[in-house]
């Protein structure tokens, strides 16, 4: 569906201010640069942000939505704590390969200090969501019997975002084959039945 004039402009701010501050930072970043390649002029990002701080937020608040929507989408079409894990972890390897600006403005915020970023960027209400999403399906896998039951569900899903999250980190430095569903089967085989070999029981 095509998007309507206002939402265009209001998607034009958006993509530049991602790449924009992805290589400036927030403090070096002005409303001039991000709007520069844009052909728009400042009231109409006023009208959409309020400021550039509300800008800034707004990326970030997409980031966490966008993010959650495809992972619950993904985790839809799977049964299975393996498979739902596997298609949450393709999805959001998908979501880092096809905005990595956004991604690595993401990976930087998270490491900013305070006073780098505008107060209140960093939506914890948003971020605490896409977790318990995870953490639900790994709740469910302990109750089916999937999921070794010493373990709590909540250092699992650390686990699991962790490892999620070092390949997407690893991919943007140092870009090494892709970040594809079946580099998301080997994160999840290995996060379920672990690198210790198995002794054969005679």
């Amino acid at each position: 569906m095509a998007l309507s004039i206002g939402e265009d402009a209001r998607q034009m701010i958006l993509e530049s201010a991602i790449a924009i501050f992805a290589r400036k930072g927030y403090a070096g970043a002005s409303v001039q640069d991000i709007l520069q390649v844009t052909g728009l002029s400042k009231p109409m990002l006023y009208y959409y942000f309020e400021s550039k701080a509300g800008l800034f937020r707004a990326i970030l608040a997409f980031a966490y939505d966008e993010s959650f929507r495809r992972m619950q989408q993904a985790a839809a079409a799977e049964t299975g704590c393996a498979a739902r894990l596997v298609a949450v972890a393709a999805a959001l390897f998908d979501f880092a390969q096809q905005n990595q600006h956004l991604m690595r403005l993401v990976l930087a915020t998270g490491f900013a200090a305070p006073e780098e970023i505008p107060p209140e960027s960093i939506n914890l209400a948003k971020r605490r969501r896409n977790f318990e999403f995870v953490l639900g399906i790994i709740r469910e896998g302990r109750k089916a019997g999937e999921i070794d039951a010493r373990y709590e569900a909540v250092e699992l899903t650390d686990g699991i975002f962790g490892a999620i999250s070092h390949q997407v980190r690893t991919h943007l430095l140092l870009p090494r084959g892709r970040l594809d569903r079946r580099r998301a089967e080997r994160i999840v085989a290995l996060f379920l039945d672990g690198a210790r070999a198995q002794r054969s029981i005679v």
